[in-house]
């Protein structure tokens, strides 16, 4: 299936790939290096911004200030900030998901962008270890660079799912009941991307009970797997509403949609 996405659409997923390649371009050299994990301040999220992440927000946002274009942008770390004098836009950005595996030097850490005016929505997540993007626009679909239009997986076989899940200790009982039906869990270490991988068919669900999913992880992602055909909520089985509070946290449950009450029922979120 061709790209449907609109001319604006177009038009910030280019805005989204310049974006990316200056993250790429200036996270590249500090990947893996101990300067890279150093602490520089305390993040809007109240945890620590390491030099990396610093580096990555900057060159978002210099993309951003040279755009022409008017933002207001909740981020991770430098929290509210204003670009222009009137925002055409609301953007929520996660500039480096995968911050310990990008110090570490494992290669799977993305840039997460959420976009927004009115009723138009548009998410983009890349790959800045092996420049693969995915985006989506509200309505228009879901699509990968490389690989085209997006879909999730037709697994319907609980025993056959493959999955991502996270817990936090001293409740990380919660996962045992999918541990012991699903056939694999994985844990790799940026939201946004492991999000993609369930919107491309590559996984089969994501599951998050850490209770610290905050706006900026997840928006992108979101957008991405549903317009994928997924289906995405808290661990309640409630949507989940991006309503700007960037310190809102929650469960998450985002799959393919066609187990997701029975994955709800196996955390004990779901209705019996």
């Amino acid at each position: 299936m061709s790209e449907r996405l609109s001319p604006r659409g177009s038009d910030l997923k280019r805005l989204c790939d310049t974006a990316a390649k200056a993250v790429a371009s200036v996270v590249e050299e500090m990947v893996g290096s101990a300067a890279s994990g150093q602490t520089v301040r305390m993040g809007a999220d109240g945890t620590p911004t390491k030099s990396i992440d610093c580096a990555a927000e900057n060159a978002v946002l210099d993309t951003l200030r040279g755009s022409g274009l008017g933002f207001k942008v909740l981020s991770e770390e430098i929290g509210e900030v204003s670009i222009g004098e009137k925002p055409d836009y609301f953007l929520h950005l996660d500039p480096l998901d995968g911050t310990f595996n990008a110090i570490a030097g494992i290669p799977f850490y993305s840039v997460s962008i959420y976009l927004s005016q009115g009723d138009f929505h548009f998410g983009y997540i890349c790959d800045l270890a092996h420049g693969h993007s995915y985006y989506a626009e509200a309505g228009r679909g879901a699509y990968a660079n490389p690989g085209g239009h997006l879909q999730v997986s037709p697994n319907a076989d609980l025993s056959h799912f493959s999955i991502s899940a996270y817990t936090l200790r001293p409740h990380s009982g919660r996962i045992t009941g999918i541990g012991d039906t699903v056939r694999r869990i994985r844990t790799l270490g940026s939201t946004s991307l492991e999000m993609a991988l369930v919107a491309s068919g590559k996984l089969d669900a994501f599951v998050d009970l850490r209770g610290m999913m905050r706006v900026v992880d997840v928006a992108a992602g979101k957008i991405i797997l549903e317009e994928a055909g997924g289906i995405v909520t808290d661990a309640k089985g409630s949507e989940l509403k991006l309503d700007g509070n960037m310190w809102q946290k929650k469960d998450l449950i985002g799959s393919n949609g066609l187990r997701h009450a029975e994955l709800l029922r196996l955390i004990g979120g779901g209705q019996n």
